[in-house]
């Protein structure tokens, strides 16, 4: 084979990943200061020392718990903790359709994530939404840990808010091990990219879909909208 037969592809594929990149400054994108993932995140440990369960916002000896003492392929399964301290079984969100998202309180994402899912659970909480939010430092974007998981829940009583989770790593909660084995990312990996990653959950407790951070809010409406059919909104 010529060399230039070699040349070609590799070329290619180094124009095909370099345009995207430059396209973000030269389409105004928002947050060009964002520390974007490392090949940290990719390999699956988090750039925050998540690995210590004092910091995972639940009890490692109860990482197998199921609420009632019984096995199922859902979510109801799994509990978590409100910033109070109280353990939640997400049992109690049976027949709803969730969107579950990481928040982090200081991302560029943060205030039209909030504000638009704020409109989505004020718009179809009476139908059978509920919006399940996890903060996380996995990406060094929670000023404030639990301090700000709670003047969240403060400010926003139609979220459902629980205490700083690690979505990444050896130190994962739970839920979110089921939610990225359940709806893998692209290439199908298991990794969380960045904040604000949604998953949308329907009324039986299994994961239908995974939206990335920068993905259409109108296609997660369309899939709310869908799921929520059956009721008159």
């Amino acid at each position: 084979m010529k060399v230039q037969e070699y040349v070609l592809p590799i070329f290619a594929a180094i124009s095909f990943w370099a345009v995207p990149i430059a396209a973000r400054g030269s389409q105004g994108f928002p947050y060009e200061s964002l520390d974007w993932p490392t090949s940290a995140d990719i390999s699956g440990s988090s750039p925050t020392g998540c690995d210590k369960s004092s910091s995972t916002g639940y009890d490692k000896s109860s990482e197998e718990d199921n609420c009632d003492g019984t096995s199922c392929g859902n979510i109801y399964k799994y509990t978590a903790k409100k910033p109070n301290g109280q353990n939640v079984c997400l049992k109690q969100y049976v027949g709803k359709v969730l969107i579950v998202v990481n928040y982090a309180s200081a991302c560029g994402f943060t205030y039209d994530n909030v504000c638009t899912l704020s409109e989505f659970a004020q718009k179809y909480r009476k139908c059978g939404l509920e919006i399940l939010v996890f903060p996380s430092n996995d990406f060094l974007q929670n000023i404030g840990g639990n301090i700000a998981a709670e003047e969240l829940a403060n400010n926003h009583p139609e979220f459902e808010v629980f205490s700083e989770i690690c979505v990444n790593g050896r130190a994962q909660h739970p839920v979110y091990r089921f939610l990225k084995y359940k709806l893998p990312g692209p290439f199908n990996t298991k990794t969380i990219k960045w904040n604000f990653t949604k998953f949308v959950v329907d009324r039986n407790g299994c994961p239908v879909q995974r939206y990335e951070a920068t993905d259409s809010f109108k296609d997660i409406e369309e899939l709310v909208q869908e799921l929520l059919k059956d009721q008159c909104c």
